[in-house]
């Protein structure tokens, strides 16, 4: 991708501006969580964009005056709508999934070609909030065993609030406005990327990823950019590339390959492509996933044309440097779990009647989830120490209050029973949900 946008900005650029640079400030710094990792930019760069995907897709968040109530009106709108959609016309609600009051789960389905596609779309409010994760195109068997357990045990539990300065001490991933506990030792994917862009240089921009390995054995930065046939196809523009630096380089322990070249223009100047890149060895290992850090300049227009760099290569190299080599894993304090709270815990089986006070942080159901769909889902999750609430039974809706988008529902005092410690609970299959 390097060598094909480079060569594709290289044909573009037929531009006449005259050249100045600015000096390079890097005395002050801010420090910025991505993903599991750190990295120092000037204190005065801007943020361009972000991208984060967790487990099973993006991530987005956005600001929001919902209170829980309104939340929870919210989620119950989206369950209805899909309650009223038929697996033939589109997707169907097949169940709910409840961490907390204020992180939720609905469970999708649709029939293509005779198949079942199942997904779900994950809610979360923190912190006036909202975050949303939407993800489809799963089989019904690897929803149920792989998709589901992880969602209600590792996701929808763990993602919390989050302001752009806050540095957390905690293990896990950083997003935008939030963050996501977890010690990183499990594999999964996780993808983690931000840009930066300067008022002082327009078209600068330094982007930084971190991304977990999903396939092994890739090709490295230099052998990709050797093998491409690029050079020998442009090779009339490519002898007018400049390479400052390349080779082999090291980054806090990370051993990576880089390219620092520049493009000529027909307006006498030159632009920059600066790329390093540590790739990761072990597929879906958080910790060690494959780092990228880059930057471009003409990457904004002026009069139609790339913006002419306003820093010199020397500075170019100078920032970049400074980026690349602040980049490194989060520092991370370890909870301590006494063995008091070890052996403190509660048997599987034990019961707790609505209006006790939760002996064991885990899930729990109650009579009434069978045969009935109860707010929240069949087992939801309940901290110790809380209050052990009344089960809320939906009434199953007449084709009224379908068209209407109403839905009763009414309060039970039930007696809740443990079945499973949290995080190793497991569902297999829909509790309490429609099963039209």
């Amino acid at each position: 991708m390097l060598v094909a946008r480079t060569f594709t900005m290289l044909l573009s650029s037929i531009v006449a501006l005259n050249c100045y640079a600015k000096d390079l400030q890097m005395s002050k710094t801010k420090t910025y969580c991505i993903g599991r990792f750190l990295v120092d930019l000037p204190a005065d760069a801007q943020i361009n964009g972000q991208d984060y995907r967790y487990m099973f897709g993006r991530i987005e968040s956005e600001p929001t005056q919902l209170d829980a109530k309104l939340f929870d009106e919210m989620v119950e709108r989206r369950a209805t709508e899909l309650r009223e959609t038929y697996e033939d016309e589109g997707r169907t609600l097949k169940g709910t999934v409840s961490a907390t009051p204020t992180a939720k789960a609905l469970v999708t389905s649709e029939n293509i070609f005779g198949s079942k596609n199942y997904g779900f779309e994950a809610y979360w409010l923190a912190q006036h909030t909202l975050f949303t994760l939407k993800a489809m195109d799963m089989n019904e068997t690897v929803f149920q065993t792989r998709v589901l357990p992880k969602l209600q045990d590792r996701l929808l539990p763990h993602l919390k609030a989050r302001s752009p300065d806050d540095i957390p001490t905690e293990p896990g991933f950083c997003l935008k406005d939030g963050f996501i506990s977890n010690d990183g030792t499990t594999p999964q994917f996780e993808d983690a990327a931000i840009t930066f862009k300067f008022v002082q240089w327009p078209g600068v921009l330094v982007s930084i990823e971190t991304t977990t390995v999903t396939k092994p054995g890739e090709p490295a930065l230099l052998q990709r950019v050797d093998s491409s046939g690029v050079w020998e196809t442009f090779k009339d523009v490519v002898s007018q590339v400049r390479t400052l630096r390349r080779g082999q380089r090291a980054i806090n322990g990370r051993a990576g390959e880089e390219i620092l070249l520049t493009l000529p223009t027909d307006g006498g100047y030159r632009l920059h492509q600066f790329h390093w890149e540590a790739q990761g060895t072990e597929v879906g290992n958080g910790l060690k996933p494959t780092l990228t850090v880059e930057l471009e300049s003409g990457m904004t227009r002026e009069n139609g044309v790339p913006a002419r760099p306003r820093l010199t290569d020397a500075q170019a190299i100078e920032l970049f440097d400074a980026v690349a080599n602040s980049v490194r894993p989060r520092p991370v304090i370890a909870a301590k779990v006494s063995e008091d709270q070890i052996a403190a815990k509660a048997p599987l089986g034990t019961l707790a009647q609505t209006g006790t006070t939760c002996p064991q942080t885990g899930w729990w159901t109650c009579p009434e989830a069978t045969g009935n769909e109860i707010e929240g889902g069949g087992r939801q999750r309940f901290e110790a120490g809380t209050t052990m609430p009344a089960a809320q039974v939906l009434r199953k809706q007449s084709l009224i209050e379908r068209l209407t988008g109403r839905r009763e529902k009414y309060s039970v005092n039930t007696v809740w029973k443990l079945v499973a410690y949290d995080p190793t609970a497991r569902i297999t299959d829909q509790e309490g949900g429609d099963k039209r």
